[in-house]
């Protein structure tokens, strides 16, 4: 005989405490000691609910003898519990849910159980004349405690599947951490890799950039839109005050990334990606001291890696061409906008010009007191290297460089000629 779940209880069957009449009492001891529903209940589970198949043995019949225990009590007692009341719920949902059982195979596991109890339930109540509505009542109890059941363990499967993933994503975030900047065992880079999709045959590259408390998961977003745009994919981990990475695949240079300053290392195999992370660092902090943004490498910073390797140069090239120059007020940086357009628009004055914008005449007299206030030549090669190095390393100290850009442009400065 195969049981079908009936409506809905009314209002006054929900929360009411029926104690059943003898004859009930008879028939739930009959169930409580009937070896058989055990046995039936196996054999539905293993042959009807999916992921069972794996489960041993003996936890399958602990978990089956507690819920043919819950259902036979939750008959007796009459009343509907909460789905906070059934700790059954939580223990079967924290065992399945360990041996790798679906959240569904769970539930319907649990129907079974009831489904077996209650099939015996409709059988004997006929024979000793169990009125029809008394085994409604019944049914609907058994139906009502399955929907607790599965709303606690819903619940349950919930908290552990997001403790899985934190757990999951802690373990990945370490892997990439130690991966990128530590020699690994290779066993373990290999697992990890595996477990991971990162290709140990195939050049991949390290990443890096500065990441803060609270910016961490908004820089992650912006990594990934890039990534997404530049055809490559990026696995991202935060370590410390940094946000380290993996780059798999080749990247479209033309992609720029705005608002993030990301230094990049050389495409390498896995087991030398910590070379990589070695290039990606020193191009994140030559970087910042010569002002650049978005994703930066050794190979675009070139000479400029100079300015944060030797230090004791930049500041001799500092003294050497800018220090006049500050001493000169806003006429200086009036020189210093000139000297850079001139340099940035490859010696070309018409077009250095243009670009601040000023006169031509005006920037040719701006770079000729750049030669009086220094004693250098703008003709002459050292020179041309001397001044850009210090150029770039200001960009970097001084960010007013580009705040006061257009506005020096269109001010005359104190005794230059207005031509």
């Amino acid at each position: 005989m195969t049981s079908q779940r009936p409506s809905a209880a009314a209002p006054e069957h929900r929360g009411m405490n029926r104690p059943v009449d003898r004859v009930m009492e008879q028939v739930l001891d009959e169930l409580s000691c009937d070896t058989t529903i055990l046995e039936q209940t196996i054999r539905d589970l293993r042959a009807g609910v999916p992921g069972y198949e794996n489960v041993p043995t003996a936890a399958l019949e602990a978990s089956a003898q507690r819920n043919i225990a819950l259902s036979i009590r939750t008959v007796r007692d009459g009343g509907i519990p909460a789905p906070g009341d059934v700790p059954e719920a939580d223990e079967l949902a924290v065992e399945r849910h360990g041996q790798g059982v679906p959240l569904g195979s769970v539930l319907a596991g649990f129907r079974v159980c009831m489904s077996v109890i209650l099939d015996r339930l409709l059988r004997r109540a006929p024979q000793l004349g169990i009125p029809a509505e008394q085994v409604l009542d019944c049914s609907t109890i058994l139906w009502a405690l399955g929907d607790a059941f599965s709303a606690r363990a819903v619940v349950v499967y919930q908290e552990k599947e997001l403790d899985r993933a934190l757990a999951d994503s802690a373990r990945q975030a370490e892997w990439i951490g130690d991966v990128v900047t530590r020699p690994m065992d290779e066993a373990e880079r290999r697992r990890g890799a595996a477990l991971y999709d990162v290709p140990t045959t195939e050049p991949v590259r390290a990443l890096v950039a500065d990441s803060l408390p609270g910016t961490d998961r908004e820089h992650q977003r912006m990594i990934a839109q890039w990534a997404e745009q530049a055809g490559v994919q990026v696995m991202t981990a935060v370590r410390g005050a940094h946000l380290l990475g993996i780059v798999i695949g080749t990247h479209q240079q033309d992609v720029p990334l705005t608002e993030l300053t990301v230094g990049m290392g050389g495409p390498v195999l896995l087991d030398e990606l910590p070379q990589s992370f070695e290039a990606a660092s020193l191009a994140l902090v030559t970087a910042a001291e010569v002002g650049a943004c978005g994703i930066v490498d050794v190979e675009g910073l070139s000479w400029r890696l100079g300015i944060h390797t030797s230090p004791e140069t930049t500041q001799m090239l500092w003294q050497r061409h800018l220090a006049p120059l500050e001493e000169a007020g806003v006429f200086g940086e009036h020189i210093m906008e000139a000297v850079e357009a001139y340099l940035r628009c490859r010696m070309s004055i018409p077009l250095a010009a243009r670009s601040i914008p000023v006169h031509v005449n005006t920037l040719r007299y701006r770079l000729k007191r750049f030669e009086e206030f220094t004693g250098a030549d703008l003709g002459d090669v050292d020179t041309i290297v001397e001044v850009s190095w210090a150029l770039a390393a200001r960009g970097g100290r001084d960010g007013r460089v580009a705040a006061h850009r257009g506005n020096l442009s269109r001010s005359a400065s104190e005794g230059e000629p207005q031509l």
